[in-house]
């Protein structure tokens, strides 16, 4: 048996958040081979799980890898298969960080984004995460739990948050990671998960050979996925630490079936 990894955005879907039908009769003859999938993507579990749906890999018996890797998720029973969160003293930490440099920073719960307001950035966010949010007037006081993952949006495109990432990291001695998923958006989250700690965890829970691993990405929050499979595919569409990290960089992008070929190679 083999593990396939897709991240989505920017990956395994195209610019317009679809699977094209050549990429889809790939996984389907993946599927037909017995071989598995994981979505694994920045976005929050329910998110994850709504796509699945929404796209119909629920047939696949997929596996649901969200929030960068913090949570595993078995499709077909809901379980919890891997979960880290952050603590709430380094979620205070980072917010009073975010705030003193004027950039936004939400959570999540298990079914909301936890928002300290209802502006640009939220609606900038949910035009594609489609999740109800609740207002948190003390934000982060209020969280009934604590986080697998927070996020910063700077739509300026500046390097706020970058800078933000690298004080947050330091003032929390290591336990969180800070990295870019796009242009706008810096995930955080804790520094023992991951989107490779995920692949390292699931293929362990499945007895399958890292050797028998697959992942494709196209942004910095993908790199230790990359690293961490067996082989890693980047499209051409990619920034560059995915190129970077990753064992080989298609000549296509997410809009012209990169993967197509590979996985109906890789299936036999």
């Amino acid at each position: 048996m083999k593990l396939f990894f897709f991240d989505l955005d920017g990956s395994l879907l195209n610019s317009e958040k679809k699977i094209t039908p050549e990429t889809y009769k790939a996984l389907e003859q993946w599927h037909e081979a017995g071989h598995r999938i994981a979505i694994s993507s920045g976005r929050p579990a329910a998110s994850v799980l709504m796509v699945i749906r929404e796209l119909k890999l629920d047939v696949f018996s997929p596996y649901a890898i969200a929030s960068n890797g913090t949570q595993i998720k078995e499709y077909a029973t809901g379980k919890d298969l891997w979960r880290k969160s952050l603590s709430m003293e380094d979620v205070k930490r980072t917010v009073a960080i975010a705030a003193e440099r004027g950039i936004y920073c939400h959570a999540y719960d298990d079914d909301h984004i936890l928002t300290p307001r209802e502006g640009e950035e939220l609606k900038f966010y949910t035009r594609v995460v489609k999740l109800p949010f609740r207002i948190l007037p003390d934000f982060p006081e209020g969280m009934a739990m604590e986080p697998c993952k927070m996020l910063a949006i700077d739509l300026t495109e500046k390097k706020g948050i970058d800078e933000l990432g690298r004080a947050a990291e330091a003032a929390c001695e290591g336990r969180i990671c800070c990295v870019r998923s796009n242009p706008w958006y810096l995930e955080i989250f804790p520094s023992d998960a991951g989107k490779g700690a995920a692949v390292t965890a699931l293929a362990a829970h499945l007895n399958v050979d890292i050797r028998d691993t697959y992942a494709t990405g196209d942004a910095a929050n993908d790199v230790s996925m990359l690293k961490a499979a067996g082989l890693g595919i980047a499209p051409a569409n990619s920034d560059e630490y995915a190129k970077a990290a990753a064992d080989a960089v298609s000549e296509k992008d997410n809009d012209h079936d990169y993967l197509a070929g590979f996985i109906k190679k890789e299936a036999v």
